[in-house]
C-alpha cells in the first residue's frame, strides 16, 4: 500500500485517512492494536514521523489510545449526545449517524410505592413501570425507567422499543409533555445494571432522574436514566 507522493493531500493526510477507514469499516475493532509505527512506515512506504504524526491526530480525536510500553489500539466508541432531554434517544442517535436499538426488559402495571403514588397523584395504588435497556451501535449503554400513572396503560398495548413516551403520550391523549426537570447525580451500578450494562459491578454511572410535566404543570412520568459514560455521554454543543 503505497501512499500518492504527488497528490495535494499531504502523506500525513492521506495516511491518517486510511486509518481512520479502517477504524470505520471495522478492520481495526475497538480494543484491537494497530500495527506500530515502523510496521505502518514500512507498509505505506512513509517516514516514522508521517505516521506518528498521523497517529497522534487519531489519538486527539478519540480514535486511539496509546498504551506505554505495549503500543496503540483502537478506543471503545463513545456516543456524544447534545443536552436536549426532550428529544428521544432514537431521534438522537440517528441525528449522529449512530445505529440506537433497545431492550424492553418490563413494560407492566406494579403496586406503587407511597411516595412514587404521592408524586404523580395516582389514587388507584396501580403505576405503570416501563424498563429499556438502550444501545448505540448493539452497545448497550443506558438502562432507562419510567413510572407513569394508571391512565396511561394503553402504552402496554404499544410497540415500545424505538417509541419515544412524549411522543406517544401527546398524540394519544390530552396530555401535552411540556416542561422537563433534571436532577444530576453519581449512582454505582448494581448487580441487575451491571448485567445489563456489561460493566463491572459498582462502576460509576451518570444517574438522571427526569420529571416530566404537562401543559397544564402536572407530573405525566418519571424516568430515571442510569448511563455508562464509557458508552455514551451527553454535551452541551
Amino acid at each position: 500500500m503505497i501512499l500518492k507522493q504527488l497528490s495535494p493531500v499531504t502523506l500525513q493526510e492521506q495516511l491518517y485517512n486510511k486509518l481512520l477507514k479502517s477504524i470505520d469499516d471495522g478492520r481495526y475493532k475497538p480494543g484491537d492494536k494497530i500495527p506500530t509505527e515502523y510496521q505502518l512506515a514500512e507498509m505505506f512506504s512513509v517516514s516514522r514521523v508521517t505516521v506518528r504524526n498521523a497517529i497522534q491526530r487519531l489519538v486527539n480525536e478519540g480514535y486511539i489510545v496509546k498504551k506505554q510500553g505495549k503500543g496503540s489500539f483502537v478506543k471503545e466508541k463513545v456516543f456524544k449526545s447534545k443536552l436536549h432531554f426532550d428529544n428521544s434517544f432514537t431521534a438522537n442517535c440517528l441525528m449522529n449517524n449512530a445505529k440506537p436499538s433497545t431492550e424492553i426488559i418490563e413494560a407492566t402495571l406494579i403496586k406503587g410505592s407511597d411516595d412514587l403514588l404521592e408524586k404523580l397523584k395516582c389514587k388507584s395504588g396501580k403505576l405503570i413501570k416501563i424498563t429499556r435497556v438502550r444501545k448505540v451501535d448493539d452497545n448497550p449503554c443506558i438502562v432507562e425507567i419510567d413510572y407513569l400513572p394508571d391512565r396511561f396503560k394503553f402504552l402496554l398495548s404499544k410497540d415500545l422499543t424505538d417509541a419515544s413516551l412524549t411522543t406517544l403520550i401527546e398524540n394519544n391523549t390530552d396530555s401535552i409533555p411540556t416542561k422537563f426537570i433534571d436532577n444530576f447525580t453519581i449512582s454505582y451500578s448494581n448487580k441487575e445494571s451491571s448485567e445489563y450494562l456489561g460493566c463491572p459491578l459498582s462502576t460509576p454511572l451518570l444517574k438522571i432522574e427526569q420529571t416530566v410535566l404537562n401543559q397544564d404543570e402536572e407530573i405525566i412520568y418519571l424516568n430515571t436514566q442510569y448511563i455508562l459514560t464509557s458508552k455514551y455521554i451527553y454535551s452541551k454543543t
